[in-house]
């Protein structure tokens, strides 16, 4: 069995098995499309290995639960067919009816989050490599081969998802929208892993209605700083003011204040999401903020969807 070749890169592994593999590798290229690829010039690569039998299960348990009422079961399965990527691509067309699966339901939004549609093509199998410089390629991995993780060898056959840590991802312009990007309907997922070790610096512009015509419920992106009129006495909403920008770490996260200028280290190793805070009542937002943010010793899995 071919080994990748021996200068040592940090990399986020994804396994078919659903485990994940954070560590160091010393390979310098992977197979793809019959020749081999530097790593150091992969972002990340998302394989099309047919599904295992466990994956099957998954992928129709979270198509289920993307259509279905508990958000939070909703907001994982969007996550996990994110990553699951190539292999959800044939099961998710299939799921989709011609009625109105239009934006912002998250059953629509969720297809170019698994393949962006420059790199979408006949052939739904073939895997996705991302270049730096932003190239997509389409092509086939050689199962024989492997790497080694902290010592371990990993059969590429056995990879979802393998992507390769960068010094410093940066998202520019990136628009966070007041209605598709609500925390009442789904976070915008910058396509950013980050490490353990990852420092968020961003800053974002614009000006969000939650109310279309009321101004008091029109804000930046620090969100209001007074309630929004009379009916409300706190201008704050899930611990956050009404209209900020706001984040988390992974579907499950711990949701915190970006605003206009934000610094710090990330709180936990995982997918980077941004939201516009508001309460149940979304439906009459317009607005959006452009976002611009550099993750440090983070993953590029993605475009910012």
């Amino acid at each position: 069995m071919p080994a990748l070749l021996l200068s040592a890169e940090t990399v986020w592994i994804q396994k078919t098995d659903g485990s994940r593999v954070e560590g160091t590798t010393n390979a310098k290229s992977i197979s793809f499309g019959g020749r081999d690829v530097p790593l150091a010039q992969v972002l990340s690569l998302h394989t099309g290995n047919p599904a295992t039998e466990l994956e099957k299960s998954r992928i129709a348990a979270a198509i289920a639960d993307v259509q279905g009422t508990d958000r939070a079961k909703r907001d994982q399965a969007v996550e996990d067919l994110t990553v699951l990527g190539i292999a959800a691509i044939t099961p998710l067309l299939e799921a989709y009816k011609d009625t109105d699966q239009h934006e912002p339901r998250p059953l629509y939004r969720l297809f170019e989050r698994v393949i962006p549609s420059n790199a979408d093509q006949f052939n739904r199998e073939q895997s996705l490599l991302r270049r730096k410089g932003g190239a997509l390629e389409r092509g086939v991995v050689s199962g024989d081969s492997t790497i080694v993780v902290d010592g371990k060898s990993i059969a590429l056959r056995d990879i979802r998802m393998l992507a390769v840590r960068q010094k410093v991802v940066e998202r520019n312009a990136v628009p966070v929208h007041s209605l598709k990007h609500s925390t009442q309907i789904e976070y915008l997922d910058t396509g950013v892993i980050a490490s353990a070790t990852s420092m968020l610096d961003a800053t974002a512009t614009g000006f969000a209605r939650l109310s279309f015509k009321e101004d008091g419920w029109a804000s930046d992106p620090n969100g209001l700083t007074k309630p929004g009129s009379p009916a409300y006495k706190s201008h704050l909403w899930d611990g956050q003011p009404f209209g900020a920008l706001v984040a988390r770490v992974g579907s499950a996260g711990e949701v915190y204040f970006v605003g206009k200028q934000h610094r710090k280290t990330v709180p936990k190793a995982g997918r980077l999401q941004l939201a516009i805070n508001d309460n149940r009542h979304w439906q009459n937002n317009l607005g959006t903020y452009t976002v611009t943010l550099k993750v440090t010793d983070a993953y590029d899995v993605g475009a910012a969807q």
